[in-house]
């Protein structure tokens, strides 16, 4: 429908991975409506993962733990001075409903959820939309709201930018890596949560098996983050011979750019299993707790590896009060490559 040059605003307020696989509402927003004035409001960290979005206008970003009042009134009153029109508010938690609130825009749209306080069913929006169904992947769950707006989506994908510099730093690391113009895999071992992450072992085996089957020598990335840094030493350690290290040294746009140039992605249910969606490499992707049917890899071509227990996916963070999820770390390294061989044959080495 035909909509005069509004002032947008997109708000989620999650986690990178999730921040990412909402930009299919970026690109559905500004196909139907090319002169409205877009803008998304996202934390502090996540913002790599859509910025330099060519539908976007505008890009807000909160620093959900270390503001002071004064920083947070200041960015209150800077929201409030955009004179927002329409308000999406894809969180669906009460900081992203305030925040739809106080921008004062004559519509808000929001989803209803269990145990919604009254206040955001009755005032934070002026239309609470029908929660999505439990079993829907979260670009589907967030296009209902823009098919609330009677717009909708063709052909809905993951999109991920990245500018000059980070396009040239990766090409330099490849190069000192031995690795420019020639195929290679990357493993992001790591995830947010220890209860999402593999065995080492495992791991291990896989790095071998790209080697030793694919000609494929494996590139590792990871964050900084403790749990990660522990995890990627017992990796190393298991390994027969040490992959190539690139943990703790790319920024969000760079392990994008890396992950573009990369033969296959292997990692957990985690925000690079997403980067690897988004700029169209092949991902194998290790699934324990977590719903695929909410966050598998979006598209086409990727493989999945959960196993097939009646208490999967259970969405707790390990088994029994731990923060171990038998459900992941049984998958055996040869299940594993028997799922990836059957999956990605042509892949195999002809030499």
């Amino acid at each position: 429908m035909p909509i005069p040059s509004k002032r947008i605003l997109v708000i989620k307020l999650k986690q990178p991975g999730d921040v990412l696989v909402s930009t299919p509402v970026i690109a559905a927003l500004k196909a139907a409506w090319p002169d409205c004035h877009l803008t998304c409001l996202v934390p502090k960290g996540t913002e790599d993962m859509v910025s330099g979005h060519p539908g976007l206008d505008g890009l807000l970003v909160v620093d959900r733990r270390g503001a002071t009042w004064g920083e947070s009134w200041r960015f209150i009153r800077d929201l409030r001075r955009q004179r927002f029109d329409l308000v999406l508010e894809l969180s669906g938690g009460d900081r992203g409903a305030i925040y739809s609130f106080l921008t004062g825009a004559g519509e808000r749209l929001g989803f209803a959820h269990p145990r919604q306080p009254f206040w955001q069913r009755h005032g934070a929006f002026t239309r609470l939309l029908p929660r999505p169904p439990v079993k829907m992947h979260l670009v589907d769950q967030n296009l209902e709201a823009v098919r609330a707006l009677g717009i909708e989506p063709v052909n809905p994908r993951l999109q991920f930018f990245w500018d000059d510099r980070a396009e040239a730093r990766v090409r330099g690391l490849l190069a000192s890596l031995g690795l420019a113009d020639k195929p290679f895999a990357v493993m992001h071992p790591g995830a947010g949560w220890r209860f999402k992450c593999w065995t080492p072992g495992g791991y291990a085996r896989v790095i071998e098996f790209f080697q030793d089957q694919w000609g494929l020598p494996t590139v590792l990335t990871g964050t900084r983050a403790a749990h990660e840094q522990e995890l990627l030493t017992a990796v190393l350690k298991e390994c027969r011979a040490a992959p190539l290290d690139l943990t703790g040294r790319l920024s969000l746009k760079e392990l994008g750019a890396l992950i573009s140039k990369a033969r296959l992605f292997f990692g957990m249910d985690s925000a690079p299993m997403h980067l690897a969606a988004a700029v169209n490499t092949p991902a194998v992707a290790l699934f324990g707790p977590s719903g695929v049917f909410n966050w598998g890899p979006w598209g086409e071509g990727h493989l999945v590896i959960q196993k097939d227990w009646d208490c999967v996916p259970c969405g707790q963070d390990g088994c029994e009060g731990g923060k171990v999820s038998r459900c992941l770390v049984e998958i055996t390294p040869e299940q594993v490559v028997e799922r990836m061989v059957q999956h990605f044959g042509e892949l195999e080495r002809t030499s």
